[in-house]
């Protein structure tokens, strides 16, 4: 089968490169550049230049292929040109989209985020409860605009299933894209030192390759016009820190840091970041994001699509292994 992935540099976008590529499928991969990684050096990994803008790019891209997963996106904490957001997530998905159409694939992928699904409050979050709060930051609301994007396109005839991954984690590239597997990193070497607010706020930790393969579960099974959480284990950042001190053996000291600091921290970090073009360590949308509880319930993935959570002592105990074998921690 011929696939095209659109962000496979990026960290969920490369593990599902390799794991298409090492399933015998040909892989096509747009990228501004051929990436360096000997891991994408593979006879059927055949790679575009171009990017999700460059429509001459993109349609050579889509020629001949039958299935898409479209990753690309901007997934960062802030931009100096706030417009980066839309330009990317927005307009650069709707040219992926048509691009598509007018090649007429048989499926597209498209993931999104759990933070379109928005905070818990009391309960898991499923696909069809409504959002309790606003959009705490640019990422999520153009994630959003780019979702209602995918659903025009699928009355117009391409199939789109649409992935919400959530706070993944575990081995694979080091970017943007994978901060829990740096604080698992940072926590082992004893550089973690902070417990936002109580530590008691919950999170939805889900392992790189259940969110693969729930990616590819999502090309075989999914419905088109239909979404999937891919949450993982709901556990608060305590028992996250705790997992990690008791699977790697090492226990530090953690001071926590009340959110309205963090707040006033992270406005000084801001206001350094407009001067200088730096980007800040965290933003204060960000931190208001993170008091709030963000417990997932992905019953329809694991029903529809086979998704998979697996234990997060199972996970972190991976990226343990991994991080000591890998990164000489």
């Amino acid at each position: 089968m011929s696939i095209l992935v659109t962000g496979a540099t990026g960290y969920i976008g490369s593990s599902l490169t390799f794991k298409l590529a090492g399933q015998g499928h040909d892989v096509r991969i747009l990228c501004r550049k051929a990436p360096t990684a000997p891991e994408f050096r593979k006879p059927n990994i055949t790679v575009v230049t171009g990017d999700i803008h460059d429509k001459r790019a993109l349609g050579e891209a889509m020629e001949g292929v039958e299935k898409v997963f479209h990753m690309a996106a901007f997934a960062r904490l802030w931009a100096k040109d706030k417009n980066t957001f839309h330009h990317i997530n927005v307009e650069g998905a709707t040219n992926v989209f048509q691009a598509a159409l007018e090649a007429g694939v048989s499926k597209l992928v498209y993931t999104s985020t759990a933070g379109v699904i928005g905070p818990s409050n009391g309960q898991p979050m499923t696909e069809d409860r409504p959002r309790i709060t606003g959009y705490f930051n640019l990422y999520e609301s153009t994630k959003a605009e780019s979702e209602r994007r995918a659903a025009e396109f699928t009355k117009k005839g391409l199939p789109v299933v649409i992935t919400n991954p959530s706070r993944v984690y575990g081995p694979g590239l080091d970017t943007v894209s994978n901060p829990v597997t740096k604080i698992i990193e940072r926590y082992i070497k004893a550089d973690w030192k902070v417990i936002p607010g109580s530590g008691d706020d919950i999170g939805s930790y889900c392992y790189i390759d259940d969110v693969v393969d729930g990616h590819i579960g999502a090309m075989e099974h999914g419905r088109p016009g239909e979404r999937y959480i891919m949450g993982g284990v709901n556990a608060t950042f305590n028992e996250l820190l705790d997992t990690i001190a008791r699977l790697s053996g090492a226990r530090h000291k953690q001071w926590h840091v009340p959110f309205f600091a963090l707040k006033v921290a992270t406005k000084f970090m801001l206001f350094r970041a407009e001067l200088t073009g730096q980007p800040p360590l965290i933003t204060p949308d960000w931190v208001a994001k993170y008091a709030f509880d963000w417990a997932l319930d992905s019953s329809k993935a694991q029903r529809e699509i086979g998704y998979r959570i697996r234990p997060l002592e199972e996970g972190v105990g991976n990226t343990i292994e991994w991080i000591r074998k890998n990164r000489n921690s």
